[in-house]
C-alpha cells in the first residue's frame, strides 16, 4: 500500500475534483475487470493458481475502431423532423498492457500496468430539422409573467381589502390612501412595498398598477383589473407572443476532435475476506476542441443562438489512490487540472430585448449580444492524504478574479471529506463600469466597504469550506 509524508501543509480548493477523481478511477477499475472477464488468457490464469506459481502476459494493443460513420433518422408522423449524424473517426483502445499473478498458500495478487483506455473522436456533427414552438418566446413569455407578477398579487390583495371596505362602510373606496388610513392594506409589506410599481383606483371600473421610474421598463403599458369582470384586462403584449405560429428550428452540433489518454499501475491483493488494491496513475488527459453549438429559428441569423467551446482540458497527474472494493479509498496525492478557453454565448437579438437581459448586458458592458469567457482555469495539488494547494482563474471581459491558497482535509472514508481553507486569497478586478457601479451600490446599500489595492478588491478566506470566514470588508 502507498505511504507518503502527513506532515507538509499547503493550498485550497475542490472536493469536487477529488471526488469526480475517485468516480473516475472507479470506471477505470471496472473497465479492468471487463478484460480480466473476456481476456483468454486470464481465464489461463485463473486455471493455473492453484497453488504457489505466477504468471504473466503481455498485450501489446488492443481495442476498436471505426470510421466514417454516418446515421439518418426520420420520426414517424413527423413530416418536417430529420436528424443525421456523422462521425469521422471513433477509436477506443488499451495499449502496454502487462498483467501478473501470483498465487499463494492463502491469498492471491495481480498487477496489471497499462496505457488507457484511450478514446479519440473527429469530425461529430449532428444536425436536426425540427417543426416545434418558439423557446425564445416562450422565454419572453415567462420572463414577461414573472415581471408581472408583483402588481397582479399586488393588485388581488388592493381588491380584497376594497371588499371588506365596501361591507364595513357600504361605499367604494376613494384612493389607496384612504384603505392605508383606514388600515385595510399596508405599503410596508410585500408585494406592496415594491417601488418599481404604483397603483391607483377608478372604482367601479378598474384597479390600475403603473410603472415607476424605478421600473426596468418604466415606459410599458400599465396593468389593470376590471372591476365588473373581476379579472385582469388582456394584455395586447402577452395577447400577441401567445399567437406566434410554430417554427422550423435548424440545430448543429459539432466537435472537431475528442481526446483522452490514461496511463495507469493498478496493484490487487486477494484474500479469503478482503479485496485490497493500489492504483497508481501517471497521468491521465480528456480534451475537447472546436466544439459549437447552433440553434437558428425560421432561418433568421440574428435570431440564432450560438454557443461555442474551442478549447476544453482535464488532466491529472501522478495519483496514488488504494484501498479496499468494499470501502472508500484513500486518495494520497495527486493532481489536477481543469481549463477552458474562450467559451462564448451568443444571445438572439429577440431575447436580447428583454428588459432584463438587457439590464444584465449593460452592467457588464456586452453590446454585441455575446458573452465571452476567455479564461477558467482550476488548478489543484494533494501534496499528502493531509494537505494541498489550489489555483483559480476567471477572465472575461467584464471582470477578472483570480484565487490562491492552501487547504487541509480530512478524507474519513468518505466521499465528503472535511475540507478547511488557510492563507487563501481571492482578487476580484471588476473592468467594466457597470460592474464597478453594481459593487459601489452593493457597498451603499449594505453599509460595507471591500478592501481594495488599487482598483481591485481583495479577500482573504479561512476556515471550512462551506462557511468559510472572509475578511476585506
Amino acid at each position: 500500500m502507498f505511504h507518503y509524508e502527513s506532515n507538509k501543509n499547503t493550498n485550497f480548493l475542490s472536493q469536487l475534483h477529488i471526488i469526480n477523481t475517485r468516480l473516475m478511477l472507479s470506471k477505470l477499475i471496472r473497465s479492468i475487470s471487463y478484460l480480466f472477464k473476456y481476456l483468454p488468457f486470464i481465464g489461463l490464469t485463473l486455471v493455473l493458481a492453484q497453488s504457489d506459481g505466477k504468471l504473466s502476459g503481455d498485450i501489446k494493443e488492443a481495442g476498436l475502431y471505426y470510421k466514417d460513420i454516418a446515421f439518418d433518422w426520420k420520426p414517424p408522423n413527423k413530416e418536417f423532423d430529420l436528424h443525421t449524424l456523422d462521425i469521422g473517426e471513433l477509436r477506443f483502445s488499451f495499449s502496454n498492457m502487462k498483467l501478473t499473478h501470483f498465487d499463494k498458500v492463502n491469498s492471491e495478487a495481480a498487477g496489471i500496468t497499462f496505457s488507457g483506455p484511450d478514446f479519440s473522436m473527429k469530425d461529430l456533427t449532428f444536425q436536426s430539422n425540427v417543426r416545434s414552438k418558439n423557446w425564445i418566446t416562450q422565454e419572453k413569455i415567462r420572463r414577461l409573467k414573472k415581471r408581472e407578477s408583483i402588481p397582479k398579487e399586488a393588485l388581488k390583495l388592493i381588491v380584497e381589502a376594497s371588499d371588506l371596505f365596501i361591507l364595513d362602510h357600504d361605499t367604494l373606496p376613494i384612493d389607496i390612501n384612504e384603505l392605508v388610513i383606514k388600515k385595510y392594506i399596508s405599503m410596508d409589506t410585500p408585494p406592496l412595498n415594491n417601488n418599481t410599481w404604483t397603483y391607483y383606483l377608478d372604482l367601479p371600473e378598474k384597479i390600475i398598477s403603473k410603472p415607476t421610474h424605478l421600473n426596468l421598463v418604466p415606459d410599458r403599458n400599465s396593468i389593470s383589473y376590471d372591476w365588473n369582470s373581476r379579472n385582469f384586462r388582456v394584455d395586447s403584449e402577452q395577447d400577441s407572443l401567445y399567437s406566434l405560429p410554430l417554427v422550423d428550428w435548424k440545430y448543429e452540433f459539432k466537435i472537431n476532435e475528442i481526446g483522452q489518454l490514461f496511463t495507469s499501475d493498478l496493484q490487487m491483493e486477494l484474500e479469503k475476506d478482503t479485496m485490497n488494491f493500489d492504483i497508481m496513475m501517471k497521468r491521465g488527459q480528456f480534451k475537447i476542441k472546436g466544439c459549437s453549438f447552433t440553434a437558428i429559428p425560421n432561418d433568421i441569423l440574428d435570431d440564432r443562438t450560438q454557443i461555442s467551446l474551442p478549447d476544453m482540458m482535464i488532466e491529472t497527474r501522478d495519483l496514488a489512490l488504494s484501498g479496499r472494493f468494499d470501502k472508500t479509498p484513500t486518495l494520497y496525492r495527486g493532481g489536477g487540472l481543469f481549463r477552458i478557453r474562450n467559451f462564448e454565448i451568443k444571445i438572439p437579438e429577440d431575447l436580447k430585448e428583454d428588459p432584463e437581459i438587457q439590464s444584465i448586458l449593460d452592467i457588464m458592458g456586452i453590446w454585441n449580444n455575446s458573452i465571452m469567457l476567455r479564461l477558467l482555469e482550476f488548478e489543484l495539488n494533494l501534496l499528502n492524504q493531509f494537505t494541498g494547494d489550489l489555483k483559480f482563474k476567471f477572465h472575461t471581459p467584464f471582470m477578472k478574479i483570480s484565487c490562491i491558497g492552501d487547504f487541509s482535509i480530512r478524507q474519513n472514508n468518505s466521499l465528503k471529506p472535511d475540507i478547511y481553507l488557510h492563507n487563501t486569497e481571492i482578487r476580484i478586478h471588476p473592468i467594466s463600469l457597470g460592474i464597478r457601479k453594481y459593487i459601489r451600490n452593493w457597498e451603499k446599500d449594505n453599509g460595507k466597504t471591500f478592501t481594495r489595492k488599487g482598483g481591485t478588491i481583495v479577500l482573504n478566506l479561512d476556515g471550512p469550506i462551506q462557511n468559510p470566514n472572509i475578511q476585506g470588508y
